[in-house]
């Protein structure tokens, strides 16, 4: 009787002491996305939220990757206010250290064209 008591009690506790914690072994950035209003390259990045008129301020790691949607690395110069970005950052300070930033459309240069001046039908000859 004694033997089956034990046995139980211990197939009741096992699970208990074989049960994983809820920490993560590794660290996963956060992600946010948005539209750029603010960059200073090696500083900050301000980001305008696109779902509110929000706008959040992110610090940028020392080693932040930029890259495009398809993954390839990009000078931060071509980082403008407007472009459309998704940045991934450390979650766990404050303010919140980005390490990854990327661009899905950059802001593209807007020429202006001259105006033309129209000619009028006599001056065409």
């Amino acid at each position: 009787m004694k033997k089956t008591i034990n046995a139980l009690a211990c197939a009741l506790i096992a699970p208990l002491a074989f049960a994983q914690t809820s920490t993560p072994s590794a660290k996963q950035p956060t992600p946010d996305s948005g539209t750029v209003t603010t960059f200073e390259p090696g500083e900050i990045i301000v980001v305008g939220s696109a779902s509110a008129d929000d706008t959040f301020c992110y610090a940028l790691d020392d080693s932040v990757r930029y890259v495009n949607k398809a993954g390839k690395q990009i000078d931060e110069h071509q980082v403008k206010p407007g472009s459309r970005i998704h940045i991934y950052y450390d979650g766990t300070g404050e303010p919140s250290e980005v390490n990854r930033v990327v661009v899905d459309e950059m802001k593209r240069k807007t020429r202006k064209l001259k105006a033309a001046r129209l000619l009028s039908p006599s001056e065409h000859s």
